[in-house]
């Protein structure tokens, strides 16, 4: 599955926007305010139409705080149109379903809903036949900036064998953890201890997943003597640590593509092996570059688009870095701008100025204020001597000391605005 567009009215701090995506990778930029977070919260109260039929409950309707009310008059009711229609294709279909919020206090109302939620109940009817028809799920997953991968608690649980659409559990969560995955990932560690093969190569496609995207670390297992999840750097020494060891960017990498290619796994497991490579789907991530090192920043749209060539990404940042990695039409500015540039060739600090407004990205932003309060300086000194009164030129002294308040701890700064100062008495 694959969502081409969005239309978003009164939804947070969105009036009436229609966004249109690439089917491979998207990243939205924008200062902070400008709506990336509602754009993917959207996205994922849409989705909800379908994930809704196999967990028997509405995951993620829209909310009170979603709906944007700007004046309250009598009654909030004839204020409250939130509206989001989308389009998407699955099943080789394409499709529009629509969810709208009509009362502000009971809840949401199904829109036209029919057509996604037909084939979600279609879906979940050949699943649960006899035998279980081997019909592709797509996979979704919301991974929020408050997503949490750390280390989870010790005395893991293992987890029974359960239904493919388990696939689905808080995968529109966007604080989700990695503590379900880690139960997951033990079990089939100990289930091929076992000699059971097929939890051998569901646990490889996690594996072969984050050694992918993982820089500086090979792969991951669990440690049942630990009873934790480990990395692994397959050197001459076999350097091992525990997943609690890893830096806050690796561990994100980790937890990121550990809980996506799990998921791949749980819904489409008669893909084996090629389970991450085949799954379709859509993935939300919210700063894609939360923790991470510049250099990992400019590799990771690659990595993956290459560890899951069928799933649609949509994501935000505020990286110049992860922009320069961007081909045409992958790039959604919230403020407007025409983004089709190949930005493979453009420099960072052209990135950074023409498309995020980084005034002067090469220059520090105290230089840019001491390169402003020297003009301005200048400029008063200029004006100075044309001055007759006595009194007039003590205020413009105090003037000029003021501007030199905020660089005191900058001598050489100080000393060369003075030296202009004997213009005064010319």
């Amino acid at each position: 599955m694959k969502i081409n567009s969005i239309k978003i009215v009164d939804f947070r701090g969105i009036d009436d926007r229609t966004f249109e995506f690439n089917p491979s990778f998207n990243v939205l930029i924008g200062e902070n305010g400008s709506g990336k977070t509602s754009v993917l919260e959207a996205i994922a109260a849409s989705i909800n139409s379908y994930v809704a039929i196999s967990q028997g409950r509405n995951v993620r309707p829209i909310r009170k705080d979603d709906v944007r009310v700007q004046t309250f008059g009598h009654s909030i009711e004839k204020k409250t149109k939130t509206q989001l229609i989308a389009e998407g294709e699955i099943d080789g279909k394409t499709i529009s379903w629509e969810i709208r919020k009509v009362h502000f206090d009971f809840g949401f109302r199904h829109g036209n809903e029919s057509n996604i939620r037909n084939i979600a109940k279609k879906h979940l009817e050949e699943v649960s036949e006899d035998g279980g028809k081997n019909v592709v799920l797509p996979v979704f997953n919301y991974l929020g900036c408050g997503r949490l991968f750390s280390e989870p608690s010790k005395s893991l649980k293992t987890l029974p064998k359960g239904s493919r659409f388990e696939g689905y559990y808080n995968c529109l969560d966007s604080t989700s953890s990695i503590k379900r995955f880690a139960s997951w990932f033990k079990t089939m560690e100990l289930a091929h201890l076992q000699g059971k093969e097929n939890a051998k190569w569901r646990a490889q496609v996690v594996k072969r997943a984050v050694s992918n995207c993982l820089e500086g670390w090979d792969s991951i297992f669990f440690g049942i003597e630990e009873d934790q999840l480990m990395a692994v750097k397959d050197t001459k020494e076999k350097e091992i640590l525990p997943f609690s060891y890893l830096s806050d960017g690796q561990r994100n990498i980790v937890g990121i593509v550990a809980d996506i290619a799990y998921r791949c796994v749980l819904l489409n497991p008669f893909l084996e092996i090629n389970a991450a490579k085949e799954s379709p789907g859509i993935v939300l991530i919210d700063e894609l570059d939360l923790h991470l090192h510049p250099k990992w920043q400019r590799v990771i749209v690659s990595k993956l688009k290459e560890t899951f060539p069928k799933i649609q990404f949509i994501t935000t940042t505020h990286s110049p870095f992860i922009v320069q990695s961007l081909t045409n039409n992958e790039l959604i500015d919230l403020e407007g701008k025409n983004m089709d540039d190949d930005y493979v060739k453009i420099g960072i600090e052209d990135i950074a100025e023409g498309e995020m407004g980084v005034k002067q990205p090469y220059r520090s932003e105290r230089f840019i204020e001491m390169q402003s309060v020297a003009d301005k300086y200048y400029k008063l000194i200029e004006e100075g001597k044309n001055v007759s009164s006595s009194e007039e030129l003590r205020k413009l002294k105090v003037k000029l000391d003021e501007l030199m308040i905020p660089f005191y701890n900058d001598p050489a700064y100080v000393s060369y605005l003075k030296s202009f100062q004997h213009l005064l008495n010319k």
